[in-house]
């Protein structure tokens, strides 16, 4: 018995055990900051080849973490931040069209849930400080009411750097833009953007380094974005002097807007470390697009060597700079050359801190959790991705299995060439002076870096075209072109010809997609918006985002009810019941009448009725009875009626 009892009570006792340890301590979710370029391009960071711009800090990050080789966006900025807010791809949010001005009253769906809201309900606190460029028509809309615990910066797409003051292409609007929170922020006008920035997000670091609570903390820098067309270009005069080297003067400027960004992912991983969150951090450095080397906001950036830039289908515009470092990624200092896209960075961050993020939308083109991918170096979850599909602009920028798909583009394709070339007479930094530069960062002292490892890892991230491949033009305004990219990065030869199969597969693969589209949110311009009516102050001006928006549009709103929902509800049902009760009458009014009739009229007629039925449906005359003229007159439903 008691043997009997013992082999009972041991897998008991097991079961206890286990779950015993399982209710242990849990470790303390990781701090996430996200730290967001806007407008940089490809060959603007060290670590991607280029001596010309000094990126020390970010290309230290880089070797010691995780270089994201194959990272997209989407084409513009708007459209990419509603991606990485929502991890869900633009055209399924409806933001795959250009970008929000200031005075235009739509934004990202209320409808849509994002990133800090998830966190939140996580346990998280939740940052932002700069940029936040998805609407502010509405307060409803601006990141303090959409899951925020703060938010220190700007609401629109650009301001100027020293005056925060942001003036619209669209028409002679001006106004201040910069926010604490839900109020005007005075205080930062007269200090650089980029510092004041980072001193913002190194204040709310310090702040959590006391509480312990954990951290998302994005951080959304206006640089190297051109600020307002009279003067786009702009940073302290002594360090565009350190630049001296490079003879384009707005090139100048622009490498030393890109080296004050430098030094702001530096402090930024500085302040994690003395307050004691780096150990559980994890940091994502991205770009939102590509670099704008030509026309409107141009700010010189340099998607070299890959073709277009900022607003195309191209790789210019939608493959960018970007990397991963956290102690949690346990094999590092490599590069990876897995497809990601700006969407999975919220499934793919909140699988790192512990919990999932719920995808409501049935598209396998929509935000994947990489992180263990990330992690440990394995597989490559991704195999298709959605640049963008814009039937306004009347363009497509697909991948598939390692081909591109194009079809259209914008401007009428004058984006669509090779820019930003280094200028052969600028006398370059040595690649030992690069070395130098990177090895004398707290990151790389830090980590402990190797110049050989560095040396490596700089030479595998670099993009080199060369000659090898045969240059196959094509122009996607006459025809779609078809792109080998793992091959053909450069987008120098056109394959369409060759794979006519598989042509018509992504044809009929990107027509469901364009079918399940959300249609574009984009509004016109109100002038309703002007800062002059709100004290020189862009603000919202509008008090109801949905109803407001429809009538200024021309829409017919929806109909209104003058009684309440519970006055409703008291007449409606009555009149339903009395509705019923009628309808039930009056069957069995009509049903009693009949059966009546029927039995009075075999009574009269039983002694000469025929002892069949007739089978058609004639009178002995030859004329039709009334039965076979009502017959003539029954429609058949079938399913495919009921299908239209």
């Amino acid at each position: 018995m008691s043997q009997r009892l013992a082999a009972l009570l041991l897998p008991v006792c097991i079961i206890g055990c286990v779950l015993a340890y399982g209710q242990g301590p849990r470790k303390p979710r990781p701090h996430i900051v996200i730290i967001t370029a806007d407008d940089m391009g490809w060959h603007d960071v060290g670590f991607h080849g280029t001596n010309q711009i000094a990126t020390p800090n970010i290309d230290a990050l880089a070797y010691d973490g995780v270089i994201l080789n194959r990272h997209y966006s989407a084409p513009m900025c708007t459209p990419s931040r509603a991606a990485l807010m929502t991890g869900r791809n633009p055209i399924n949010v409806g933001m795959q069209h250009y970008v929000i001005d200031s005075d235009e009253p739509w934004g990202l769906g209320l409808n849509q849930r994002i990133m800090p809201e998830y966190f939140r309900d996580a346990g998280y606190r939740t940052h932002m400080v700069g940029k936040w460029h998805l609407g502010f028509f509405n307060d409803q809309y601006i990141p303090t009411s959409r899951g925020f615990d703060t938010h220190i910066g700007y609401l629109g797409p650009y301001v100027d750097y020293w005056s925060y003051v942001s003036k619209m292409n669209s028409g002679t609007f001006e106004g201040y833009d910069m926010r604490q929170n839900r109020f005007v922020n005075y205080a930062a006008n007269g200090t650089y953007a980029t510092d004041y920035f980072t001193t913002a997000a190194k204040d709310i670091i310090g702040q959590h380094g006391k509480s312990g609570e954990p951290m998302l903390l994005v951080v959304n820098h206006l640089a190297p974005h051109a600020g307002n067309d009279d003067d786009p270009l702009q940073a302290p005069q002594e360090t565009i002097d350190r630049f001296a080297y490079i003879q384009n003067l707005d090139r100048r400027t622009y490498a030393a807007m890109v080296s004050k960004l430098d030094d702001s992912v530096g402090e930024i991983y500085g302040a994690l470390k003395a307050h004691g969150m780096l150990d559980n951090s994890i940091i994502v450095f991205l770009c939102d697009n590509g670099g704008v080397t030509r026309g409107m906001h141009s700010n010189t950036g340099s998607n070299y060597p890959l073709r277009g830039q900022k607003h195309s289908p191209w790789e210019g515009a939608v493959r960018t700079a970007a990397l991963i470092w956290s102690p949690l990624l346990i094999d590092t200092q490599r590069v990876s050359n897995q497809w990601f896209h700006i969407s999975d960075w919220l499934p793919t961050l909140a699988s790192a801190a512990g919990f999932s993020v719920a995808n409501s939308s049935f598209s396998d083109i929509d935000g994947i959790d990489q992180w263990e991918a990330l992690a440990y170096g394995t597989g490559n979850p991704r195999q298709r991705l959605m640049n963008n599909l814009d039937e306004i602009f009347g363009y497509t920028s697909y991948m598939e299995n390692g081909f591109k798909y194009i079809n259209g583009s914008t401007l009428n394709g004058a984006n669509d060439e090779w820019y930003g070339q280094t200028d052969p007479l600028d006398r370059l930094p040595s690649d030992e002076k690069y070395l130098a530069g990177v090895m004398s960062t707290t990151i790389a002292r830090t980590a402990k870096l190797d110049e050989k490892v560095i040396s490596y890892l700089r030479r595998h991230a670099k993009i080199d075209c060369g000659n090898e491949i045969a240059h196959q033009p094509c122009n996607p305004l006459r025809k779609p072109c078809l792109f080998d990219i793992i091959n053909d990065p450069c987008e120098m030869h056109d394959i369409a010809d060759e794979y006519p199969r598989l042509m018509r597969d992504i044809r009929r693969r990107l027509e469901h997609y364009r079918l399940r589209a959300a249609k574009p949110r984009n509004r016109p311009h109100d002038p309703q918006a002007d800062p002059s009516k709100f004290g020189g102050i862009w603000t919202w001006w509008r008090t109801d985002p949905t109803v407001a928006a429809k009538q200024h549009d021309g829409e017919i709103p929806p109909p209104s009810n003058s009684l309440s929902k519970d006055t409703q509800l008291i007449v409606i049902i009555p009149i339903a019941v009395v509705g019923i009760i009628f309808v039930i009458g009056t069957l069995l009014y009509l049903s009693n009448k009949n059966i009546i009739k029927l039995c009075r009229r075999t009574k009269q007629s039983s002694t000469n009725m025929p002892s069949e039925i007739p089978t058609d449906a004639a009178s002995s005359e030859g004329k039709p009875t009334t039965d076979a003229a009502f017959s003539s007159n029954i429609y058949v439903i079938s399913d495919r009626d009921m299908d239209r």
